[in-house]
């Protein structure tokens, strides 16, 4: 049905309209205080809703019923299969790379014309077959990955297609149904273990507690009650007229309202279901993710080298063609060459012929080949760096990235809970200093001791940590401070603990009270330092004495609170009270928000802890390595903007002019995130090309993007952020020319992994949807393994324009002397089958050679490469043409002047001298330059076969790469070409096994490779050799020439590295943010 005929069925009926329904989970998501259950009471009440979705709490939907129109109106859960590509899909979609079409049609038409035209059409085919078997290998490699890859991710799929059943009301009965069934309007029960289905709002709720980490990022369980006993708790504060502030409000009063994806962790629950499937909260996140992939930024370039040149390539194949007809021609009327028909025929078509070759000599063969081998070959070892890489592509990317939105916990933390610093008589001592000072009192020790041991429950058990993190950090401080028997107190108080009262996020501490004799009892309390400071009236001193907090002490335990949190710490306080006869009467009592009475007032104060989620090791080092590398790094995280701008500035991700700001306050100030066509967040435009038929892609752009380029030179941290948000900043970096790394491990995340140029999945505790999308996963959901993608990157870059810079000096060279050598004397130094040899088995050895090249540490101390830079920079070519002249310059000698200076040895009827100068190899081109026949008849004399000076020629021409692949190991004008090599034993390996087959094709490659029949002198290959160490001495000179500026791939100036771009008018905005948000 129609979006048209849905309203229409709404607007028939009493039914809510969807985007309203979809408000109120955005409500809840943006909550400050109890938005989401005002909402639904300005709808008159959770019991308003029967009639508001057509159904009854007490029956739940009728069966007998028809469900199209509330399918119409709400849609179904069921989530859109992906149909996989079959393997021939993935063939026609390798051959979509434009250099490989060129190959396919070259190596087609060398076939035909080859095994038809040539002079020896029985081995005249073997150049056209061996570069379709060239396209062939590329695109089964590719393909075959493609399909690997494919069937392995289809697996993870299947898991949402197996989700356990649920427990459904329909028809005045409970129903087991699978989740992909639920409506909207449906009574869905809930409990401990099972993932939410569907957005809701709960009914009731015996001790429900949801985990919405995978949205938020939090890790703190939820309370949820059902929404009539959140209004009753909601009217209780506001009678009492207490409210707390900022992030506490969120989770004063529960909230009636569940989100689909999220887990019930305990207790048990009635909701109805509100929002499914696509407009399910987890719906439209999914939404986000179902884009079509980008090009990555070294596809777009190769396929501009591609455009370049073929354009180039059929220039001079037409170049040729046309010179050598016009000169048939010219010579036809000067009366040089008389017609006749079968061999002007054949004279015409060899001058088609040799044009193709050209062309065919212009196409970089090996390319493909190398840029597979490249990503195939990083790929493998970026394992090793604990990267595992999905999408082959994202390698390369990440060389170009230059900025990186990372998550906080787990990946740039331990997510290993530490006490760092600690409160006591008014001082702050490091955590390292504790253990000299409590030696000195023990008295006061034993308070500390007893009070962690009997509040906490966590333990250590082998090389396993069991129990609350937080709580964890409290017994590894014991045993750092050299006390052990933790589980021995317990024990020993295991009969004469009268009450424990867990520690709960609602009322933010937990207590144990414990019976030490007849005379004394005593209450230990363990909570948020803020309240235990509050609930006080005395402090235990060093001396194990007490002394009353006055409000000057009170203020400095404050201050001691916000010193901790402006340093990324979470504080935790501890006291305890020893119990009169009046308090054992309030044992088991509780105020109206279910608090006991004695955990409120009379405590005496033992200490502040301040509990630190240390960095990871490595990441601090990590983050200089970023900015050595000018990758701007930016934290985005669920944690409140002081604690996580204090945990960028201690890793130095921060400084003294960044700012922190609220994801709610960033998605207003920027707009958020809507449709380049429709200006609007919400529109029918489909996400990927699939699914659009005739419909125009949506494009996704941030709303007021001035407004987002004012802010994005300051925001280091965003925090408190929503799925929206990251996506939203992904959005824009990559709208001013960015490239974008993010990391996720949760489902909220998936959209922005897409998004983004590279997508980083945490290995570990990323969630299927996260990795599903995700290019690459990070096996130890470390940031540090980022940094090595980083590397790797560069690393793949720069070996794939070491073998261009290899591969178009070859091309040049070659294509210079087969457009000469045919306009002048009608002949190339190089035959169609040694080109075959040089652009097909050299360069392939070539391209593993130079392709495999390992990544140094001096990758990550310059800049990414810019999107809009030409992959063949201003260096490159400069010594693309630098060797190139050096080269042709000595092999035009060689063809036209040869017989004068290659010196000749031996004797024998093959053995042919220059009957003008006796020690030198008689001239081996076909003709002279008037036409007339030179060796021509000595070529076709079975005895004596090709020449001398055209092997030596050929040789010296092989020697030339060969020599010059070692120069192409350096980019960045290095004078020592050598460094490194000995790192490089695949280089070394590749390069004399190229030498040996080069002997070996010299040596007795006879007629098959058109070189002399007797091959080379010994003589006559240290010479060759001695003319191929050339291309190395005048690398020097090369090196000496100046260059300015690098090329790019259009004309307008690249839009990258943020801060040449965002500065303009940023300062009044800044402050404004910094007000609220820079402690």
């Amino acid at each position: 049905m129609t979006e048209q005929t849905s309203r229409s069925l709404i607007e028939s009926s009493n039914l809510v309209p969807k985007e309203e329904l979809i408000n109120l989970v955005d409500t809840y998501m943006d909550r400050k205080f109890d938005e989401e259950i005002t909402t639904i009471e300005n709808r008159g009440g959770i019991e308003n809703f029967q009639e508001l979705l057509d159904v009854d709490f007490r029956q739940g939907l009728n069966s007998n019923g028809r469900f199209e129109g509330r399918i119409a109106a709400y849609g179904t859960n069921k989530r859109e299969e992906k149909r996989l590509d079959t393997f021939c899909e993935l063939c026609w979609d390798a051959l979509k790379d434009k250099i490989l079409r060129i190959l396919l049609f070259m190596g087609v038409l060398s076939l035909v014309i080859g095994a038809t035209l040539e002079d020896h059409p029985e081995y005249g085919w073997i150049e056209g077959f061996a570069i379709l078997m060239a396209v062939f290998i590329v695109v089964m490699v590719t393909s075959v990955n493609n399909y690997l890859k494919q069937k392995k991710f289809a697996e993870l799929r299947s898991f949402h297609k197996n989700r356990a059943l649920i427990t459904v009301l329909r028809d005045g009965e409970f129903k087991s149904l699978h989740p992909s069934e639920i409506l909207v309007g449906d009574i869905v029960k809930l409990v401990q273990g099972e993932i939410i289905p569907a957005d809701g709002i709960l009914i009731k709720a015996e001790r429900l507690q949801t985990n919405e980490s995978s949205l938020t990022g939090e890790n703190d369980n939820v309370d949820k009650e059902g929404h009539e006993e959140c209004l009753k708790r909601l009217n209780e504060f506001l009678r009492k007229g207490t409210r707390a502030e900022g992030d506490h409000a969120k989770r004063e009063i529960p909230s009636p309202v569940v989100i689909s994806g999220t887990n019930v962790v305990e207790g048990s629950g009635i909701m109805v279901a509100i929002a499914v499937g696509i407009y399910s909260k987890e719906g439209r996140i999914t939404g986000l993710a179902e884009q079509d992939d980008e090009m990555t930024p070294l596809e777009i370039k190769l396929e501009n080298l591609a455009d370049k040149i073929s354009g180039l390539g059929l220039m001079a194949g037409g170049f040729v063609v046309l010179i050598l007809w016009l000169r048939f021609f010219i010579e036809l009327g000067t009366g040089n060459n008389e017609w006749s028909t079968g061999d002007s025929i054949n004279d015409l078509i060899d001058a088609v012929i040799v044009g193709i070759t050209v062309i065919a000599v212009a196409i970089p063969e090996g390319l493909p080949l190398a840029v597979t081998i490249s990503l195939a070959y990083s790929v493998r070892k970026m394992q090793k760096d604990q990267n595992l890489v999905k999408r082959l592509h994202a390698c390369e990317t990440m060389g170009g990235a230059d900025c990186i939105c990372s998550d906080k916990t787990g990946t740039l933390t331990k997510n290993l809970m530490e006490v760092q610093r600690y409160s006591v008589d008014g001082k702050l001592i490091d955590s390292t200093k504790l253990k000299e000072i409590f030696e000195k009192h023990s008295d006061y020790f034993d308070f500390l001791k007893d009070a962690i041991c009997l509040t906490t429950s966590a333990r250590l058990e082998d090389d396993k940590e069991i129990g609350s993190k937080t709580e964890l950090a409290m017994i590894k401080l014991l045993v750092m401070l050299g006390y052990n028997d933790y589980m021995k107190v317990r024990q020993n108080f295991i009969n004469d603990t009268l009450a424990t009262n867990p520690f709960a996020s609602k009322r933010k501490r937990g207590s144990a009270i414990v019976k030490y004799d007849e005379n004394l009892t005593r209450i230990y309390v363990v909570g948020a330092s803020e309240y235990l400071v509050e609930s006080s009236k005395r402090i235990l001193s060093l001396d194990a004495t007490l002394t009353d907090v006055e409000e000057d002490r009170r203020y400095q335990l404050k201050r001691d609170i916000e010193t901790m949190a402006g340093q990324g710490l979470r504080t935790l306080g501890i006291a305890f009270k020893d119990l009169t006869e009046d308090d054992m009467e309030k044992l088991k009592k509780v105020d109206k928000n279910g608090i006991p009475v004695l955990e409120k007032k009379g405590l005496n104060l033992i200490g502040i802890f301040g509990i630190y989620d240390p960095p990871r090791n490595e990441v601090p080092d990590a983050i200089q390595a970023c900015k050595k590398a000018q990758i701007k790094v930016r934290m985005v995280t669920g944690d409140n903007p002081i604690t996580a701008l204090a945990i960028a500035r201690s890793i130095g991700i921060a400084d003294d002019n960044s700012i922190a700001m609220i994801g709610e306050d960033f998605r207003k100030e920027v707009g958020g995130v809507v449709c380049e066509e429709c200006k609007t967040e919400l529109c029918d435009c489909p996400r990927n090309s699939k699914n659009a038929g005739d419909k125009k892609v949506r494009n996704d752009v941030v709303g007021n993007f001035e407004n987002f380029k004012k802010i994005i030179g300051h925001l280091d941290v965003l925090a408190r952020s929503q799925p929206e948000d990251k996506y939203t900043l992904v959005t824009g970096l990559k709208q001013m020319g960015s490239v974008v790394a993010v990391t996720g491990d949760g489902t909220n995340d998936a959209p922005a992994l897409k998004k983004a140029s590279v997508g980083f999945a945490m290995g570990i505790a990323g969630t299927e949807l996260a990795q599903e999308v995700a290019d690459i996963i990070l096996l130890d959901d470390n940031f540090s393994s980022i940094v090595k993608a980083v590397k790797w990157g560069r690393s793949i870059y720069d070996n794939i324009q070491r073998f261009i810079q290899f591969q178009l000096t070859v091309n040049v060279v070659a294509v210079t002397c087969a457009i000469v050598g045919a306009v002048t004397i009608k002949q190339s130094p190089l035959t169609a089958i040694q080109l075959l040899w040089v652009n097909l088995i050299m360069d392939t050895l070539a391209s593993l050679a130079l392709a495999t090249e390992p990544p140094t540490d001096a990758l990550l101390t310059r800049k990414p490469h810019n999107m809009s830079d030409f992959i063949i920079t201003a260096r490159m070519f400069k010594h693309i043409f630098g060797q190139a002249i050096i080269q042709v310059a000595i092999l035009f000698a060689m063809m036209y002047a040869g017989e004068y200076f290659i010196p000749e040895y031996g004797s024998g009827k093959r053995i042919l001298y220059n009957p003008r100068s006796g020690d030198y190899v008689r001239s081996g081109r076909d003709y002279y330059f008037n036409g007339d026949k030179d060796y021509y008849d000595l070529y076709n004399d079975p005895d004596i076969g090709p020449s001398r000076m055209m092997t030596f020629i050929f040789n010296v021409f092989v020697l030339f790469q060969l020599f010059n692949e070692i120069n192409s190991r350096k980019l960045l004008d290095e004078t020592w070409i050598l460094s490194n090599i000995t790192k490089s034993w695949l280089f070394v390996f590749i390069w004399f096994v190229t030498f040996g087959v080069q002997v070996i094709m010299v040596q007795v490659g006879s007629w098959a490779m058109n070189c002399h029949l007797d091959g080379l002198t010994v003589e006559q290959w240290f010479i060759s050799i001695a003319w191929g160490f050339v291309p190395i001495v005048w690398r020097w000179v090369i090196v000496l020439i100046p260059f300015n500026h690098e090329i790019h791939a259009d004309d307008t100036k690249p839009a990258t590295h943020l801060a040449s771009s965002i500065h303009k008018g940023s300062q009044s905005l800044k402050h404004h943010i910094s007000s609220n948000y820079n402690p």
